[in-house]
């Protein structure tokens, strides 16, 4: 744990130990909701990531505040969306042979993002068609979140090439801003979980000791961060921290450090991922199906 606090400047803690990370995912006054009156340097963090992880004035579902009308129930109801999805997934449909071959095949010049998105996009719109323009979008999206690169930042928000990138993404998934996310921000996990399996696959002393839910389960990625804001003074880990605190959550740190799998989705908190049955079940079926002929 890292507390940087200058007076006035920045006040941030980073967590990288799941017992603290639970700990404020759960505690309700740990929050999204980014009130103002911070120091200067959490303005501008925070400022810069909404202006991402915003659409047409919206927040991204997973940076909208615990009590933000209308967010358990949406939701709670991708979550079950998904949670049906799953299933079928996991049997390993013809639409992942794709994947599939993309698993068996040592060419690293086949870009995987694309197929990823295919599939994920459709789980938002029937009609969402991936290509070399949608996976570019998703990596400006992902690459603007990403610290450093000041000045090119700042080119791309005069040019508004972000704000391009997510307006494309809108269009194809009917303005659903979770699956703006799903398709340009949570994809960049799945995709680094593809490049793993395909890794499991073609050592050929691994993949025949590897179940579908043993393959899925090495193949798992968390965030690498994610934010909360004190709405009050407390404690974490023997930190005590302020409200207006920011607490940066690096997810995946922690869940390598540790082994815990539970910072991969947050599933017993608030913010817990809609995705964390049906993840898993993707990454099984694509396994599954690469390691089974198909006629």
């Amino acid at each position: 744990m890292e507390h940087k606090h200058i007076p006035g400047l920045v006040d941030v803690i980073k967590v990288d130990q799941p017992a603290g990370i639970l700990q404020i995912a759960r505690d309700s006054a740990l929050d999204r909701a980014f009130g103002s009156g911070k120091p200067l340097l959490n303005r501008l963090l925070v400022r810069r990531i909404l202006a991402v992880l915003s659409h047409n004035g919206h927040r991204f579902p997973t940076m909208r505040a615990r009590k933000a009308t209308g967010r358990e129930i949406e939701q709670d109801a991708l979550w079950k969306k998904l949670n049906v999805a799953a299933p079928h997934i996991r049997a390993s449909p013809a639409d992942l042979e794709p994947l599939a071959v993309w698993i068996r095949d040592s060419n690293p010049d086949v870009a995987v993002g694309p197929l990823v998105q295919q599939i994920i996009g459709r789980l938002f719109s029937p009609t969402f068609e991936a290509g070399e323009h949608t996976w570019a979008a998703a990596q400006v999206i992902a690459a603007s979140l990403a610290p450093g690169n000041t000045l090119r930042n700042l080119a791309w928000k005069v040019t508004g090439k972000v704000t391009r990138a997510k307006a494309l993404l809108a269009s194809m998934v009917g303005g659903d801003l979770a699956g703006v996310h799903a398709v340009s921000v949570a994809i960049h996990n799945v995709v680094r979980g593809l490049n793993q399996m395909r890794s499991l696959y073609l050592d050929t002393s691994v993949r025949p000791t590897l179940t579908p839910e043993m393959a899925s389960q090495r193949c798992l990625f968390a965030p690498g961060v994610v934010l909360r804001q004190a709405t009050s003074s407390g404690m974490v880990g023997g930190c005590p921290y302020a409200a207006g605190t920011l607490l940066l959550l690096e997810l995946e740190k922690a869940r390598q450090a540790s082994g815990d799998g539970s910072m991969i989705f947050l599933a017993d908190t608030w913010s817990r991922c809609p995705a964390e049955q049906w993840v898993p079940a993707m990454l099984e079926g694509v396994w599954r199906r690469a390691t089974t002929v198909h006629p």
